[in-house]
């Protein structure tokens, strides 16, 4: 009996550690094809360490492929990081950052060593130069929104962020972390002054803009990509409905929507009257449809319109 127990158990940890070595993979892919190459910095200590690598390139490229490798120097700025943690955050969240940090430095190694082709753009006005930002950011978010979803991480802000919320929960840690990611995205514009010393104004200025545009685009891309994974594809509103006609909103809700609703008993703040506010969550494809229910059955009703972040239970997605 106690084998059979524990062979479940080694599947499930099998699995869950390969899946994260595979995000961690994606990850390290996205970044060394379309992220590094380019000059990008979308955020963090990867994108720290993206500007170190291409500072330093153009002087010792033996340097900058060894011990300044983009995954490399990821590794060595989260040591302090994940040290700290250790002693402040859950032991298992720690377990699984350190092994997706020391598996990225590993994977941003073995491409190197294989000399993966990359893509990479020697144009700054290039249209390759935006299919690199969307392309990276597409991938990073993928792996960053899944490893979200499974309590793991890349460290860096993630780590600072959450020893912020543990010391304090009224602290904003998210804007502890944009704040960080902004001013990483910002330091990219000091590669546009290397090898920009012979160049005109207007050239140096787009020397210097543009990895800032396109570290922002691959920033906004990988975070709207993981925020779709964590939240899901189809979102979802709320509508509050004041009327006096409930039963019959309810009713078409039911039988032309197959959903539900909540009738709440409320009294008017500015008539002291007694009134009925019908809540009823829907999927914003479905948005017109019941606005025009509800036209077509109390054209008087107070409606207002929220968006759900998420929604789970029955009718929408389990937990």
């Amino acid at each position: 009996m106690a084998k059979d127990n524990i062979k479940p158990k080694i599947i499930k940890y099998l699995a869950y550690y390969g899946g994260l070595a595979t995000l961690t993979f994606i990850r390290a892919l996205g970044t060394y094809i379309f992220i590094v190459p380019n000059g990008f910095a979308p955020g963090g200590i990867s994108g720290l360490a993206s500007i170190i690598y291409n500072a330093v390139l153009p002087f010792n490229p033996q340097i900058a492929n060894t011990w300044l490798n983009a995954g490399i120097t990821v590794f060595y700025m989260n040591i302090p990081l994940l040290i700290i943690a250790y002693f402040k955050l859950n032991k298992v969240f720690v377990l699984n950052t350190s092994l997706c940090v020391a598996l990225y430095a590993f994977f941003m190694w073995i491409l190197g060593v294989a000399k993966v082709p990359v893509f990479q753009s020697s144009d700054m006005e290039s249209g390759f130069m935006l299919v690199a930002a969307l392309a990276g950011g597409v991938m990073i978010g993928i792996s960053m929104g899944i490893m979200l979803l499974s309590n793991m991480s890349m460290g860096g802000t993630d780590i600072v962020g959450k020893v912020m919320y543990e010391k304090n929960p009224v602290v904003n840690a998210q804007w502890f972390i944009f704040l960080s990611d902004i001013i990483v995205v910002m330091l990219s514009g000091v590669l546009g002054f290397i090898g920009g010393r012979n160049v005109d104004a207007n050239t140096l200025f787009v020397r210097v803009m543009s990895p800032i545009f396109y570290s922002f685009i691959a920033l906004y891309v990988s975070t709207k990509v993981a925020d779709v994974i964590g939240i899901g594809l189809e979102s979802s509103v709320v509508f509050n409905i004041v009327t006096e006609k409930h039963k019959e909103i309810a009713d078409a809700i039911v039988s032309r929507l197959r959903r539900g609703a909540t009738l709440v008993r409320a009294e008017g703040v500015y008539t002291n009257a007694p009134r009925d506010i019908l809540i009823c969550v829907v999927r914003r494809r479905q948005l017109v449809t019941l606005k025009r229910l509800i036209k077509e059955i109390d054209p008087k009703a107070f409606l207002y319109i929220t968006d759900a972040r998420e929604v789970n239970g029955f009718g929408f997605k389990s937990f």
